[in-house]
């Protein structure tokens, strides 16, 4: 059909791919159900543990079959049995429990987090998809009230993660932090023992990759173990002349990687992994080309199909970014004539040439997951590149091989001679990260890209990845739309938190200028990277900064004049009543049932319950106000405020 009628085929094509898209969403809502917690209450509750991470200060579980009692505790929140809710808890000790134990404590329980400004990040909504209704901190004694699962599912993986963490103490007994924490983490998953310095040092330069198992992670078992079984059959002559030998390495190089998956605790990202490697080993055993963009994207589907929130998550952005763009540019240089002939070289080039194409890679990979990594993070490593050159051939050649072999080796208590190797390059790898992260540029914060523009750039950079003929060229003007798009994104002009109890207001050759600079500092800090450019970005207190034409602000207030219009942020009713006289806007904190004459706009405390976290602009046409409760509607995971 596409070929007789390529335009209405096309169309049919795009509209059908919708249908399936909407579908999977709400398929995927209604099949995670989470009930969550609408408001903060003290409760004694009870719950079966389903997660535990050890970290350096405390322990925090996962629970789920919550039970609640006490004040507050009505329909909406996840009580009883008759909904399924993870919540997550941090408590000062927990050495006597384990997976699988019902537990029973007394707990301050609040709802996820709203997000701190519209376009930033949604805590609930990703709370929602992982199961956790309710997040909080336990006080006093912890009671167990049963040892292990009565159900034969639960029992399985209490062994898996019998197995995990057994893993997790042999790996520490063998390699002293911070190399112990980090190979857990390579190998089993298990993040938690990773001091705060460690991981910012992978953040400022890259490699933070390397800590969360990933497809690089999954592509080197799978990869290793392919190789190993593969040079083991070759050594018989009587099966690598009569057998598929390849086949063979391939299935178990999959089995490998199902027992990894396993093993790290089957998370979303380390599923998505398995899922692209299975399709490549697929490839293998049906005699494809194994490195396409066709596998790309049977792989993108799948993975939306099975979660479709991913696709607005750094994990999956990233990941298929980078992968998108590295197999497109091997499917040219592969394309190119001689090509094949072009391999055939000794062993010091093939070195020199595998140094190159670290770089190479690295900096496509950079290149095309900054946008994303500025969206998210906001933040650019500039170190990346040259970290990357040490960090991933030490950990492709020597680290998780050697893990590999750790692994196999620790049911017969001849691990350590792995461990230490495998120390040895996880060591180099922290080299690198620190050298890169010493210097002056390690690491640019920049203010956050927006959505639109995001996806703009991703839709020029899907153009020129996908076409083969000269319209692929268009693309690059697409890109050169979004870049124009980001930099007319101008920040807004006033924010105010969904309690009213920090504004901030942006004045032209001042900077922002926030109402306090103590109390809400998750907040302010989250406005400071998203549109300050990084944690360090000067926001001063507003009666503290100088007066101007434009601007001023006392104790009762502040008043800047922006493109011909006033707005006022008060502190106290009064001082609201005053501004009504001259303001075009009063975006309050307090309550302000009063109706101002005229045309003026008034947000107030009501407004900030019922729709969160606003965000105002100013121009010649009028206010542009934008709040959390507009951008995400009546979803599942909203909470009241």
């Amino acid at each position: 059909m596409l070929r007789r009628w390529p335009v209405p085929g096309w169309i049919a094509l795009l509209v059908v791919a919708m249908c399936i898209g909407f579908s999977a969403a709400e398929l995927r809502t209604r099949t995670v159900a989470t009930v969550m917690l609408h408001r903060d209450l003290w409760a004694e509750m009870d719950g079966r543990i389903v997660a535990i991470e050890r970290r350096p200060s405390d322990w925090r579980l996962t629970l789920s079959e919550i039970h609640l009692v006490g004040r507050g505790v009505g329909d909406r929140t996840p009580s009883g049995a008759r909904v399924a809710v993870s919540m997550r808890l941090v408590l000062s000790s927990a050495s006597t429990i384990g997976i699988g134990d019902r537990i029973r404590m007394r707990a301050r329980l609040r709802p996820p987090s709203a997000p701190v400004a519209p376009g930033a990040f949604d805590f609930q909504r990703d709370a929602f998809f992982r199961g956790i209704g309710a997040v909080g901190f336990a006080v006093g004694p912890v009671s167990v009230l049963g040892r292990g699962s009565a159900r034969w599912d639960g029992r399985a993986w209490e062994a898996v993660d019998g197995i995990r963490d057994a893993v997790t103490r042999r790996i520490r007994a063998g390699l002293s932090d911070p190399a112990g924490s980090i190979a857990a983490a390579m190998l089993v998953g298990d993040r938690a023992g990773i001091d705060e310095p460690t991981a910012a040092a992978f953040r400022q330069t890259g490699l933070a990759h390397l800590l969360a198992i990933s497809g690089l992670h999954m592509g080197l078992v799978a990869g290793t173990v392919f190789a190993v079984v593969r040079v083991a059959l070759a050594a018989c002559p009587a099966i690598a002349l009569g057998r598929p030998i390849k086949k063979w390495a391939a299935v178990a190089a999959f089995a490998a990687a199902g027992l990894y998956l396993l093993l790290a605790g089957a998370p979303v990202p380390t599923q998505r992994a398995f899922l692209m490697t299975g399709l490549v080993l697929g490839a293998v055993l049906l005699d494809r080309e194994a490195v396409s963009l066709h596998m790309v994207a049977w792989a993108a589907a799948a993975v939306l199909l099975m979660a479709p929130e991913s696709l607005t998550g750094p994990s999956f952005q990233l990941s298929f970014a980078a992968v998108t763009a590295l197999v497109a540019v091997w499917e040219v240089k592969s394309g190119r004539p001689g090509f094949r002939r072009s391999r055939r070289f000794g062993a010091v080039r093939w070195v020199l040439l595998y140094l190159l194409g670290v770089v190479a890679t690295s900096v496509v990979a950079s290149l095309v997951t900054s946008p994303i990594v500025t969206h998210h993070f906001q933040q650019v490593p500039v170190m990346g590149a040259v970290a990357n050159v040490v960090a991933v051939p030490v950990t492709a050649f020597v680290t998780m091989p050697a893990g590999v072999a750790s692994l196999v080796a620790m049911p017969f208590g001849l691990e350590a001679g792995p461990l230490t190797l495998m120390g040895w390059g996880i060591d180099a790898t922290l080299w690198a990260a620190n050298a890169a992260s010493d210097g002056p540029l390690t690491a640019i914060g920049v203010a956050a890209l927006g959505t639109g523009p995001l996806a703009v750039l991703a839709l020029g950079g899907l153009w020129l990845a996908i076409w083969r003929t000269a319209i692929r060229w268009l693309g690059v003007a697409i890109v050169g739309g979004a870049g124009i798009w980001s930099v007319l994104d101008r920040p807004p002009d006033a924010l105010i938190s969904a309690d009213g109890k920090l504004s901030a207001v942006h004045v032209e050759g001042q900077g922002w200028l926030v109402s306090q600079e103590r109390g809400s500092g998750f907040v302010r800090d989250a406005w400071r990277r998203w549109w300050g450019g990084s944690p360090e970005a000067s926001f001063r207190q507003a009666d503290q900064a100088e007066p101007s034409e434009r601007f001023a602000c006392d104790g009762l207030g502040c008043v800047v004049q922006v493109n011909g219009m006033i707005l006022a942020v008060p502190a106290s009713p009064e001082a609201a009543i005053e501004d009504c006289g001259y303001a075009d806007l009063i975006v309050t904190g307090v309550h302000f049932r009063r109706s101002c004459p005229g045309s003026v706009i008034v947000i107030d405390r009501s407004d900030l319950r019922r729709n969160g976290a606003h965000a105002v602009w100013l121009s010649a046409n009028g206010a542009r106000i934008r709040s959390v409760g507009a951008d995400r509607g009546d979803r599942p995971w909203v909470t009241a405020h």
